[in-house]
């Protein structure tokens, strides 16, 4: 299952800093809690309502209930000012255990819905998870689950300008590694 968090960051005076907090302490202590097992964060090379978005694969959407999780903050932003952090969506989806790694010379392409991607481009389409599985959750994590159908695909820069041409197809580029448990 993947939980995947987007928002944007509104002070760009301070943008390096939170990336470094968000990219080294916050992905770190969210590897700490049970049932997290890899993460990844990016940010989109086409333009976006929500710049940045972390990938967490999760074992079950149990993990927001673990008292270790409550424990560590809710999966909050830190000390960070809420008012900074903007377009912030909470989503989980059911198709794969766990994201694929997106390497330096790759990148993330992310599609929602059904749209045409090149026969080339093997996407992995994941199911959005709607209020009927995950509404006990709703207070944990404040989850949006507005997007039925997903589709991730992990594609060479290479081919950027081709893709960023297709209606509603979103390419980030990473900021980490992927980090695993």
């Amino acid at each position: 299952m993947l939980y995947m968090v987007e928002c944007d960051f509104e002070d760009p005076n301070q943008e390096i800093a939170w990336n470094d907090w968000y990219s080294g302490q916050k992905l770190a202590e969210l590897l700490m809690n049970p049932g997290f097992t890899a993460t990844q964060r990016f940010r989109a090379i086409t333009p976006r309502k929500a710049a940045y978005i972390a990938i967490h694969s999760i074992e079950s959407a149990d993990v927001f209930t673990d008292p270790a999780y409550k424990a560590g903050g809710h999966g909050r932003f830190g000390d960070w000012d809420p008012a900074l952090i903007t377009n912030w969506s909470r989503r989980l989806f059911d198709g794969v255990a766990e994201s694929p790694p997106v390497g330096p010379d790759e990148l993330l392409l992310i599609v929602d819905g059904n749209a045409a991607l090149p026969k080339d481009v093997e996407a992995v389409w994941l199911d959005g998870l709607d209020w009927s599985k995950v509404s006990q959750y709703r207070n944990a994590v404040a989850l949006d689950a507005s997007v039925a159908k997903r589709g991730i695909a992990v594609v060479p820069k290479s081919r950027a300008s081709d893709l960023v041409k297709i209606p509603g197809v979103t390419l980030y580029e990473p900021l980490t590694p992927q980090k695993r448990n």
